[in-house]
């Protein structure tokens, strides 16, 4: 540096009056450097979208502007290896790396991930059928670089995710052992060429396959996942599941797979038997949750809304607002089809009753009946679902159980005030021996002659739906009352299997439960 600082004036415009082309061979005396990153959902990578250490990617330089071919490539570089060798995303060569032309013209740069030996430069073959290694067939490519000149700094690649991520949520809520557990996949195609000249996916007609699904378990909860290759139209995939002897299977609602989305079900296994919820990842849910099928979700007469403890609780899992209840409301009938909540020793205290009516401030208030006044004594109560007595934990979660979205036009004496009322105590006391009650309570409009009270249908029936786990196993029990006076105050005689009801209401109880458990009534278990 002190030699260059005593340079006469002459010898420094000499220097810089040397040839072009000897300043590019300063220049471009190392070959190009690569920084990356991951966009799109968080496939396999390591950490979400980041990169495991030895990763190498496949990196092409060509001529800006032109298609991606023999012969736009620049100086042989098609499919050079580089690697990140610790995983901090910072490509370098391996052996001879790319160099810029040394007439400074500007390239664009395509890369992919994995690299590999191709037979055909420009055509990287697509094969999921192996999902023993997800992140080896986990397709990323990037195409953001075009027009560059500057040689100063290391290139960013955006990769992004090229095919599909199916992953299922697995728990056994009766701890029913899933070392066995195997998830098969059939009717999709296993295999496809990928062009990386413009990125288009051709899957091979020919190759639809059985995939087998890798599964990950702790504990009886894990997960499963597999990589697919999009398609823009899918006739039917079905999910095989087995563990141990046992053996189902089942249609998921799979109607094409876009490049870059994620798919996501819930499967609960209980004692070798499974429900499998189609929509679980469409809406929040919760074990009381009935099945919500995507119908239902689309139809614009339905609300389907969750409400939270306005008070500090928390769910001891997530460590957010605890629920208080989950609501499916019809507009039209200003009535709930049904209300689903736990219930458990922490919801009952001693607020007691608010009596504090209002309308419902998730719902507008023109879909709900104003029950300020009630219904002016002619024979029907306001009548609770999810009762007030099983939120008295403080006035403000009391409160919540005093929304119009929550009442019913019921019959008052010889229903709401003694049968119904009974058995609302009744499930109260059955918290005994169990951590948690979960509780379904609906009201059915008739199929017709609809009688409505200020502007609300009046159920036809009323019914309730129950689940409690009991040494390590769940029991269940179902109750319907039609919505008329029934003398004494006796509710074991309306008693019904839950998968009784479910074929009554044309819904699916507690999905995560077996339907051989829905399908037992035991009244004994219940006194």
């Amino acid at each position: 540096m002190i030699k260059f600082k005593l340079w006469s004036v002459v010898l420094l415009l000499s220097l810089f009056a040397c040839s072009q082309e000897e300043n590019q061979q300063i220049k471009t005396a190392s070959a190009i450097q690569f920084t990356s990153e991951v966009d799109g959902i968080a496939l396999t990578r390591a950490n979400g979208a980041a990169w495991s250490a030895n990763d190498s990617i496949g990196v092409y330089m060509k001529k800006n502007g032109e298609i991606l071919s023999g012969s736009s490539s620049i100086e042989g570089a098609t499919n050079i290896l580089y690697s990140t060798v610790n995983g901090n995303g910072n490509f370098s060569p391996v052996g001879n790396g790319i160099y810029f032309p040394q007439d400074e013209s500007s390239v664009d740069f395509i890369a992919y991930y994995p690299q590999r030996t191709l037979t055909d430069l420009y055509a990287y073959p697509v094969d999921v059928t192996n999902q023993n290694d997800l992140e080896a067939i986990d397709l990323l490519y990037s195409n953001n670089l075009t027009g560059i000149s500057d040689r100063s700094n290391a290139l960013n690649l955006a990769f992004t995710h090229q095919l599909s991520r199916l992953i299922f949520n697995i728990k056994s809520s009766d701890n029913s052992k899933l070392t066995n557990l195997k998830l098969k996949l059939s009717g999709l195609k296993t295999k496809a060429s990928f062009n990386l000249a413009d990125a288009t996916l051709t899957p091979d007609e020919a190759s639809v396959d059985t995939i087998n699904v890798k599964t990950s378990i702790t504990n009886n909860t894990g997960t499963a996942q597999a990589i697919l290759i999009p398609e823009s139209s899918i006739d039917k995939v079905t999910l095989t599941i087995e563990v141990g002897n046992s053996k189902k299977e089942y249609k998921l609602p799979l109607t094409a797979l876009e490049k870059g989305k994620e798919y996501s079900y819930n499967l609960d296994i209980t004692g070798g038997s499974t429900e499998v919820d189609p929509e679980a990842s469409s809406y929040i849910h919760w074990t009381e949750t009935p099945l919500i099928t995507k119908s239902t979700l689309s139809d614009t007469d339905i609300i389907y809304l969750n409400h939270y403890m306005p008070n500090s609780m928390t769910d001891p899992v997530s460590g957010g607002k605890m629920r208080n209840y989950s609501m499916l409301y019809s507009k039209s009938n200003k009535i709930a089809y049904w209300v689903a909540y736990p219930l458990f020793s922490n919801c009952i205290g001693s607020s007691g009753r608010t009596n504090a009516w209002a309308y419902d401030p998730e719902i507008l208030s023109n879909y709900q009946a104003n029950l300020s006044s009630g219904f002016g004594g002619n024979g029907y109560d306001r009548g609770h679902q999810i009762p007030s007595a099983d939120r008295t934990c403080d006035a403000a979660t009391n409160r919540t159980t005093f929304y119009y979205s929550n009442m019913t036009p019921q019959i008052g004496r010889g229903l709401n005030q003694s049968n119904w009322a009974a058995l609302e105590n009744k499930v109260r006391s059955w918290l005994s021996g169990t951590d948690t009650l979960y509780v379904v309570t609906g009201a059915m409009p008739p199929a017709s002659n609809i009688t409505q009270m200020k502007g609300m249908t009046v159920p036809a029936y009323y019914f309730k739906a129950l689940a409690r786990r009991i040494n390590g196993s769940f029991i269940t029990i179902a109750f319907k009352f039609e919505n008329k006076s029934y003398s004494g105050s006796g509710y074991m005689e309306e008693a019904i299997s839950v998968k009784e009801l479910e074929q009554e209401t044309g819904f699916t109880f507690f999905p995560t439960i077996a339907s051989s458990v829905k399908a037992t009534l035991n009244t004994s278990q219940w006194q």
